[in-house]
């Protein structure tokens, strides 16, 4: 053993000094590069036009990245930088593209490196209105050179008047039996008005469509009425009691009949002495002999006139005295008058 450390130390002495000093250099060297691999990264710079370009750098600075690279980015472009387990990373730029937004009269543009036409109508900055609308829709991706045109879209009122033609209506009644080719005008027409709302759909300045909104009649026409002579047509349009009709001028059930004078009369005011409403169909009589509220049916005695159904309803000083049996209502003084002095039945139901 003691040979064996004798012989080791005569060899190391032999070893040359400079075969000591390569060996030093070497182990520093190989820790110095250790060091460096450590402290480095592996950088791959790429853009989306294909350009590519690896990097050896401690820096993980994008900007440093892409000029080391020379792969620079542009204002609008996208840069994503990724680090990966250990000491990989990559950095890629996603160039933009332009396109165009036109909105009254003017074209803006837009950069996107991917994009939908919302995207590019909000980088530039228009507006949309309620009605608004844009062409391809605001969903649609874009790719390079698209143009988005907004279009402008408001609704328009307007107001016109139209006439409303007044009719002529003819109204038959057996009251003018006495001169059946007579005819009186009972009534004088007048056109009505309608207005009309008419809404515009303007697009850009342009009418594209209308629609009428409304239709209202603002004055109602009034018809012209003549009356002629209608046989056996009744001035009372009262219709008949249940299980009653008429034949040959006599209602098929009835309790007594009365033969008397018929007057005729016309009032503004809206009811009778008994409380009951005028209208054509009421009658005034004498209470004593016919009550209040009793439903009748009077024609004349001939049979040429027929006031049809009525009510009992008012009197007057002519049936208290006795000078007539019934004063029958009518709408208008001229028909009163027309009706003169009949002799009518009475058939009190």
């Amino acid at each position: 053993m003691t040979r064996l450390k004798i012989y080791l130390r005569e060899r190391i002495r032999h070893i040359p000094a400079r075969a000591y000093a390569v060996t030093l250099c070497t182990a520093a060297l190989c820790c110095s590069l250790l060091a460096l691999y450590l402290t480095l990264n592996i950088v791959v710079v790429t853009d989306s036009e294909g350009s590519r370009k690896m990097l050896l750098t401690p820096s993980e600075d994008p900007q440093r990245l892409m000029e080391l690279s020379g792969i620079l980015a542009g204002e609008h472009d996208d840069v994503l930088y990724t680090s990966y387990n250990g000491n990989v990373a990559s950095l890629t730029i996603q160039r933009a593209f332009p396109v165009y937004v036109e909105a009254d009269g003017e074209v803006r543009t837009a950069y996107l490196t991917a994009g939908t036409a919302e995207d590019a109508i909000e980088q530039v900055g228009a507006e949309l209105g309620e009605h608004d609308y844009a062409t391809p829709t605001l969903s649609t991706a874009l790719s390079e050179g698209t143009t988005v045109e907004i279009h402008r879209v408001e609704y328009v009122d307007s107001v016109t008047y139209e006439s409303i033609p007044s009719q002529v209506v003819y109204e038959q009644t057996s009251l003018l039996n006495r001169n059946k080719r007579k005819t009186y005008v009972m009534q004088e027409g007048s056109e009505g008005q309608r207005e009309i709302l008419t809404r515009q759909r303007v697009v850009d300045g342009e009418v594209e469509s209308a629609e009428i909104v409304s239709d209202t009649e603002v004055v109602p026409a009034q018809d012209t009425v003549i009356m002629s002579y209608g046989a056996g047509v009744p001035v009372s349009k009262m219709a008949a009691p249940a299980g009653v009709t008429v034949s040959n001028g006599v209602p098929s059930s009835y309790r007594q009949v009365l033969t008397g004078r018929a007057t005729g009369y016309s009032a503004s005011r809206g009811r009778g002495a008994s409380g009951l409403g005028l209208f054509e169909g009421t009658v005034a009589v004498d209470p004593s002999v016919i009550p209040y509220g009793s439903l009748l049916y009077i024609t004349s005695t001939d049979g040429q006139f027929v006031y049809g159904f009525a009510i009992a309803t008012d009197t007057g000083t002519a049936m208290q005295q006795g000078h007539a049996l019934v004063d029958l209502f009518y709408g208008s003084f001229l028909e009163a008058r027309l009706n003169g002095v009949r002799n009518v039945n009475v058939y009190v139901i």
